[in-house]
């Protein structure tokens, strides 16, 4: 109970800068509230003047009219201002709900602007370790199902709580007024409420906690099943991956049963509770109408108020459910907006300033959890250079240059830039002078000039300078808007060289001091290749620049090649160097090259 009031009040804090719209809501519903009141005490009255030839009941209505002296009217004038009345009241009632309801509502949304904001900002600021402990379904459940959980919670159950609380004093009182005895029969029921109340809510929230893990889980497998179907149909998965989806989605609807007996069982007993309290009621007030000691109209009155809270007491019962889903639903929000970031800046982390000497990995271990896959690493990239990674699969190469913008930070040793520790820097002023190109490109779905920019202002002739060096002018200038074309999600509407000479544009463009090539060149083709080997060429120039080669044709060029095997840097040199000592690199080369010792560049 101390974590569901704990994590409400928490999801309530976040409405504090907007109290202003609340206190606007808060006093159209004491509008609401009192005219739902007038309406219950106005019935017994109102009656008897219809029912009497005097004008009795109409002047306990009309002393409510300011300016209006009700004993100097008759009849007649009563049947003219009565109706006038009413139609007031229903004005200022109908207002106040419209203002209540649009005054939440804002609230609400901004809340949850503030809130998806929130997150999205906290995910970009996760290292990728997160990103490969927490499934991408979980994440966009979050985004997805638990905001529109919480939006229900923020902007109708508080907005619920308020008016229905409000309507329910108001009504109460207005009994109370009429006749103190009546009321405490009808209320007597009340403490006996909270009890299936609180049992409900706790039911509520656990299922729905349970409810939102399983979406979630629905979520990664949906999203893997669409982003492996060629594989799944290929090798005929499809039944297998039917069977495991429906396995999901038989464990979500079993909770969702849970959720609906629960949800089903609640509004009977509050029910139950209600007509026991009114039963009582009545049986009391035959007997004392029968007794001549309670006025019919006073009764009429009464009998109205108690049937008028019979519709916010059901309101705040449904609350309930809405309440438990979303407070379980901000619980998960708040685990992700509560998870520190493996990397971040230290305190006291300065900008770094430009890079100009050299780039020094001094003794560098790294694991990811318990496995160590970096052992004592050391080298040093000099400023212009082209250092190459060669190694077998796993051998840590691509682990290697994420630790470069710091995706990861060593667990031992250290990577200096100019002589001082990269970690001594904020991560922005880090990664702005860090360009990266990836054997799986990342594009988005968007347009050519946003996936190239990324970020990024640049003019259109700027833009097509950096095409035209990535050999990517050609195309993009047939796509049918040109830089403004969207390319689909992942750029699937281009070729995967097309889509590899736009992430080439990409790293042109921020012309960063230091670069990172993941077999920038693998996707195009020999005539692509060469155009854009050329124009990378032209941007390592004064540059260092670190390429995880695949390839061994690709790095002939290097200044020096560094050879990784399990983690550690067994061999470095230069290609002519390293192919003389008769290591790995040359066990690598003779098994690429075995039948083309003729193509080996002189």
């Amino acid at each position: 109970m101390g974590s569901f009031v704990g994590t409400y009040l928490r999801l309530l804090g976040t409405v504090r800068p907007y109290l202003g719209g609340l206190a606007g809501a808060l006093l159209c519903m004491v509008l609401l509230a009192a005219t739902t009141a007038i309406y219950a005490w106005m019935v017994g009255p109102l009656l008897k003047f219809l029912i009497t030839r005097g004008g009795e009941g109409g002047a306990e209505i009309l002393h409510l009219i300011p300016g209006i002296d009700p004993s100097g009217l008759d009849r007649g004038q009563m049947l003219v201002w009565l109706p006038v009345f009413i139609l007031m009241v229903a004005a200022v009632k109908g207002i106040s709900y419209f203002g209540q309801f649009y005054l939440m509502g804002m609230v609400g949304q901004r809340v949850i602007r503030d809130l998806r904001t929130r997150m999205f900002a906290r995910i970009t600021e996760m290292s990728p370790a997160f990103y490969h402990r927490t499934p991408t379904g979980q994440i966009v459940s979050r985004f997805t199902n638990d905001v529109y959980a919480i939006e229900q919670a923020v902007t109708f159950a508080v907005a619920s709580y308020l008016r229905d609380t409000l309507e329910i004093a108001a009504l109460a009182v207005t009994a109370f007024l009429l006749d103190w005895k009546l009321s405490l029969i009808a209320f007597v029921v009340m403490p006996a409420a909270i009890v299936p109340i609180v049992t409900f809510g706790k039911r509520l929230k656990t299922v729905s906690l349970d409810g939102q893990n399983s979406l979630g889980r629905i979520a990664d497998r949906l999203q893997e099943a669409i982003r492996g179907m060629r594989i799944i149909q290929v090798f005929g998965a499809e039944p297998a991956e039917r069977r495991r989806f429906g396995e999901e989605a038989d464990g979500y609807f079993r909770i969702m049963r849970r959720s609906f007996a629960v949800r089903a069982l609640q509004s009977p007993v509050m029910e139950f509770l209600g007509a026991a309290g009114l039963a009582a009621t009545i049986g009391y007030a035959g007997s004392r109408v029968a007794a001549g000691t309670l006025d019919p109209g006073h009764f009429i009155s009464f009998f109205a108020a108690v049937m008028l809270l019979y519709n916010p007491i059901k309101s705040l019962g449904r609350m309930g459910d809405v309440t438990a889903a979303g407070v379980a639903a901000a619980e998960r929000v708040y685990a992700l907006l509560d998870t520190p970031s493996p990397v971040r800046d230290r305190p006291g982390a300065v900008a770094a300033p430009p890079f100009r000497e050299e780039l020094v990995f001094d003794s560098v271990t790294f694991a990811y959890g318990d496995k160590e896959v970096l052992h004592g690493v050391s080298f040093r990239a000099r400023r212009g250079e082209m250092v190459a990674l060669v190694g077998p699969s796993g051998s840590g190469k691509s682990t290697l240059v994420n630790l470069i913008p710091r995706f990861y930070d060593v667990n031992s040793g250290a990577i200096r830039m100019d002589g001082r520790d990269i970690r001594d820097f904020t991560l922005s002023s880090l990664r702005v002078q860090i360009g990266m190109v990836t054997q799986e490109v990342i594009l988005f779905n968007d347009s050519v000039r946003a996936n190239v920019c990324c970020g990024r202002p640049a003019d259109d002739e700027r833009l097509w300078q950096v095409l035209e060096r990535a050999n990517a002018r050609s195309f993009v200038e047939r796509l049918p808007q040109g830089l403004d074309t969207r390319i689909g999600e992942g750029g699937i509407l281009l070729s995967g060289g097309e889509r590899q000479r736009l992430a080439v544009a990409r790293a042109l463009l921020k012309d960063a001091p230091l670069l990172i090539l993941d077999e920038a060149t693998s996707a195009l083709d020999s005539e692509s290749e060469r155009e854009v080997q050329a124009a990378l060429e032209e941007l390592m120039r004064s540059r260092t620049t670190l390429v995880i080669a695949h390839r061994l044709s690709t790095v002939y060029r290097a200044d020096r090649i560094l050879v990784l095997d399990e983690g550690r840097l067994i061999e470095e040199g230069s290609h002519p160097a390293l192919l003389k000592a008769g290591g790995l690199y040359r066990k690598i080369y003779d098994m690429q090259f075995a039948e083309a010792d003729q193509e080996e560049p002189e």
